[in-house]
């Protein structure tokens, strides 16, 4: 296995956990907090708080998975063009993309560094952690662009034949 199928696994497998995670932190959280104010009359304090915040990373970090997986819309219809065309089309969407992504990636950054001080109500966190979902994401996407773009997909195991 090379180095770059070894990093796209880990990427792929990393970000698909770290999705599924996180959205049983949100839904948890969600639950949680249904059932201390309409079973218990006594809301949770810092639930909502979490699943917000929880489902900002959640957002970026499946963008990113969905950059690898080639997903996004612009090439979508693309398997549909001849096959001399479909390498050169996906190596222009890929550029203009980590274009795009690097300028937000850029922007991002700095919002995430402002927010140092700053910190949530409920949980006492510091507002960076929260803020730093955008260039993580961004950077991520980038990496799942380019992951996309040299590591070829599987061809998915053919199923047998109906007798």
């Amino acid at each position: 296995m090379s180095i770059l199928r070894f990093l796209d696994a880990f990427f792929v497998r990393g970000l698909a956990t770290l999705c599924g995670l996180l959205f049983a932190v949100m839904l948890v959280a969600i639950l949680g907090q249904v059932l201390m104010r309409y079973a218990f009359s006594a809301p949770l304090s810092w639930s909502e708080e979490l699943a917000r915040y929880t489902m900002v990373w959640l957002a970026m970090l499946a963008s990113a998975l969905c950059a690898r997986k080639g997903q996004h819309l612009a090439l979508i219809g693309a398997e549909m063009l001849p096959p001399r065309l479909r390498l050169p089309l996906r190596l222009i969407g890929t550029v203009i993309a980590c274009a795009i992504l690097s300028v937000l990636f850029w922007h991002g950054w700095d919002p995430a560094e402002r927010a140092i001080r700053q910190r949530t109500p409920g949980l006492g966190l510091s507002m960076s952690w929260i803020y730093a979902a955008l260039p993580t994401g961004f950077a991520l996407m980038i990496l799942g662009q380019l992951l996309g773009l040299f590591v070829p997909e599987e061809p998915a195991p053919a199923e047998p034949a109906a007798h």
